[in-house]
């Protein structure tokens, strides 16, 4: 493995449009990323998604997985002739009437994102939220939050979560150490989380903690907690080394969010030394530009020269055991469409979005 592919290894990275340009082509197969994430820009529907798919597979290792955002709600890649998913905070909403039905279909939604992703051959989900919907908060988390208290979240991303991975999808958790306080959007500046580090232990993270041995990959925030140190979380090896991997012993994969958010400043080569630097396995570079791409893939190298052969081994070794499980091949989505028992699941879920409409026409945490 050469120097471009082994940092390449570290790099999930974005497309510019609906079919790969011959320099992306070119791009991909020198470095060989550990994933390509897509974007709606890059889906016009299910056929076109599939070519492109197998253009990438002839391109780049079998290890290449495909990754994108599914959540449901405002936050889903995939749309028609796929479910239109209701979001995270339907399911609380149902949960105050029937809690145990709330559960319930939280797990088959997602139990159905998984299917469809299969039928797709798109192996990965940054997905799900575990940030804690808090009164005051900027929107961008909002009704992408499975609670507003650690234990809503636990129990129905824990529901939706295990509904995924029963179709052998990838989850990955975020946004840790949590989002959902945070009064300023991170795509566009940086928020800060205030509290000490007892306060967020006992809310913020619980959420993370408690459903970490079940998640492969958890994905940073770019948001200072300032009872845990001065720096992005993303940034932090007081989170992500201190805490993360020796405090609660994880295994899995850390993964930045996207590098090229506003809450992140300098160019996009020192932010992923420094999330490399910090702890993250792997960053994600999402504007779909080559340049972009570029750049980052020289501050992963950067880092990764100046740490030690035995860390890179393992770091790699740990990589390439969380993912290979991962890489999908294009499946039939026209069969799954087809099939009797996900129609009626597709439109039991379609219906909950309406229900709750009618039972409960307000939100009660604005």
């Amino acid at each position: 493995m050469n120097r471009a592919e082994s940092a390449g290894r570290h790099l999930v990275v974005g497309l510019s449009s609906l079919a790969l340009t011959p320099a992306e082509g070119h791009f991909l197969q020198q470095v060989q990323p550990a994933g390509i994430i897509l974007f709606s820009r890059n889906i016009h529907d299910p056929d076109q998604l599939q070519s492109l798919i197998r253009s990438l597979r002839e391109r780049v290792s079998p290890l290449c997985t495909l990754w994108l955002d599914q959540e449901g709600g405002r936050v889903q890649r995939l749309r028609d002739p796929f479910t239109r998913f209701p979001s995270a905070w339907q399911w609380v909403k149902l949960s105050r009437r029937e809690e145990r039905r709330a559960v319930e279909l939280a797990r088959l939604a997602g139990q159905l994102c998984g299917q469809e992703l299969v039928a797709m051959g798109i192996g990965v989900n940054c997905a799900p939220v575990l940030d804690i919907r808090e009164p005051g908060a900027d929107p961008v988390i909002g009704e992408r939050a499975f609670g507003d208290s650690p234990e809503q979240v636990i129990t129905l991303a824990g529901a939706w979560l295990e509904g995924l991975q029963s179709q052998g999808i990838m989850a990955v958790g975020k946004h840790f150490p949590g989002h959902g306080a945070a009064q300023a959007d991170s795509h566009k500046s940086l928020p800060v989380i205030t509290g000490s580090r007892a306060d967020l232990e006992a809310r913020e993270l619980l959420p993370f903690q408690r459903l970490l041995s079940r998640l492969p990959a958890l994905m940073t925030a770019h948001l200072v907690a300032s009872g845990l140190g001065e720096e992005p979380a993303t940034w932090s090896p007081l989170l992500l080394r201190d805490i993360l991997r020796q405090a609660w012993g994880y295994q899995g994969l850390v993964v930045s969010d996207a590098l090229e958010m506003g809450a992140l400043s300098g160019p996009l080569e020192e932010r992923a030394y420094r999330a490399i630097a910090a702890g993250c396995d792997l960053v994600l570079c999402c504007t779909g530009q080559l340049d972009d791409n570029a750049a980052t893939l020289a501050g992963v190298s950067r880092c990764l020269a100046e740490v030690g052969e035995m860390e890179r081994q393992q770091t790699a070794a740990r990589i390439e055991a969380c993912l290979r499980p991962y890489c999908l091949p294009p499946g039939e989505w026209r069969s799954l469409l087809e099939r009797s028992d996900y129609r009626e699941a597709r439109h039991l879920l379609e219906s909950v979005a309406e229900e709750n409409r009618q039972a409960d026409p307000t939100e009660s945490i604005h």
